[in-house]
């Protein structure tokens, strides 16, 4: 019997080990860029072969590469000027599952050739794309197509605008706050001098303030993503909705060309931007979407538009009264930018009924806040100053309420 059992217990480990080795995701070890004659050729190297999606994407130009769940390990590689018709081109999670790649190009291609290798002793597998420049013409007959590799595409369809339910009512009578940490996955935002991505930053940040918040037992908080994943824009003030939030936080960290400038700052929504500075930001973080690879052409213009809507000028008021505590009390924990203040047309802070502020920690074109913002120190006084500020926030609803 007891030797009955010691093989069952065997048999039972070998099984789980040999899943363990099939769901470790494969591996991307390199990326070359080939330029010929007539055609870019782009080259994912890994340890292994896997199925993919490809299909085009105009305004702007791009290439989108679907791929399962990937490691990426392949070192970070920024163009610094564009190689044939490749302008640039990032990698991360798109949703649970799916990742991306997404190529940005100097103009209409077609994809001349695909395919995935299988490696050998002396050469790991590879994925290669052939990118050929076309007329716009002849693209726009073109870019319906999708290629593929043994990709279910029933089951990962190219995605279309989610409709977010709304949570049932709390019981809990405390407040909760919905922290967004801004981009992710695939969308990288801002990276620094020394190669800091901003998503990381952020995400860094958003799970130290979520910890300093409920440790004072006040708040409930929740973040819009909790790993290096992408959010659509929509999605990132609909989770907000759908939880009921009482207070929405994005956090950023921008670059610039200026790298002398440094410091934080506080946005809220507006139709007119307070600045060019303000306005040129608004415009970069609106892109969000387009960087991930997503198509928007048949979305509604919810996050495109700026306009305000009544219902909305009285969240856009409390909005500013709330930058207003978080202005001064970050300026007792951090440095701050000159103007501190400031208006755009953020789509991220579009909810028509939740106060929101777009924070920029600081600017990653910067070398000393580059290595500030990546400080455990720098995180634990922006989550005291945010916490402050809430707590006066809500200080004054109240005092408000009983006047």
């Amino acid at each position: 019997m007891k030797l009955i059992l010691r093989f069952g217990v065997v048999i039972t480990f070998c099984f789980l080990w040999v899943a363990g080795v099939q769901a470790k995701p494969t591996e991307v070890t390199n990326v070359r860029i080939g330029v010929h004659a007539e055609k870019t050729r782009l080259v994912l190297e890994a340890d292994g072969v896997f199925p993919y999606r490809v299909f085009l994407l105009a305004n702007p130009y791009r290439v989108v590469i679907d791929l399962p769940n990937i490691s990426w390990r392949a070192p970070f590689q920024r163009l610094e000027k564009p190689k044939g018709a490749i302008a640039n081109y990032r990698f991360g999670l798109f949703r649970p599952g799916n990742s991306r790649v997404v190529i940005d190009v100097t103009g209409p291609v077609e994809i001349a050739r695909h395919a995935v290798l299988a490696g050998d002793k002396k050469k790991p597998s590879r994925f290669f794309i052939d990118l050929k420049p076309i007329d716009a013409k002849t693209f726009e007959k073109s870019k319906d197509k999708v290629f593929a590799r043994n990709w279910n595409a029933a089951k990962t369809p190219i995605e279309k605008p989610r409709v977010v339910a709304k949570e049932p009512p709390r019981r809990d009578s405390r407040k909760l706050i919905m922290i967004d940490p801004g981009h992710g996955g695939v969308d990288p935002g801002a990276i620094g001098l020394r190669g800091t991505f901003e998503k990381r930053v952020t995400l860094s940040t958003a799970k130290t303030v979520k910890h300093a918040l409920e440790a004072s037992g006040r708040y409930i908080v929740k973040l819009t993503r909790y790993r290096d994943m992408y959010v659509p824009l929509r999605d990132r003030f609909a989770k907000a909705e759908q939880a009921g939030a009482d207070l929405f936080i994005s956090l950023h960290a921008d670059s610039i060309r200026k790298r002398r400038i440094r410091g934080a700052s506080v946005y809220t929504l507006s139709e007119k931007a307070s600045d060019s500075e303000a306005e040129a930001l608004a415009a970069k973080e609106n892109k969000s979407d387009i960087i991930a690879g997503v198509d928007l052409t048949e979305q509604s213009d919810t996050v495109a538009s700026v306009l305000i809507s009544l219902r909305q000028r009285h969240t856009m008021d409390q909005s500013a009264h709330f930058a207003r505590f978080m202005v001064e009390s970050l300026g007792k924990e951090v440095r701050l930018l000159r103007n501190t203040h400031r208006f755009a047309g953020f789509a991220v802070l579009k909810s028509p009924d939740i106060p929101s502020v777009l924070v920029e920690l600081g600017y990653l074109s910067n070398r000393e806040d580059e290595k500030l913002l990546q400080t455990k120190a720098f995180r634990k006084r922006v989550s005291k100053a945010i916490l402050r500020a809430i707590d006066k926030y809500f200080a004054r609803l109240k005092r408000l309420s009983k006047s």
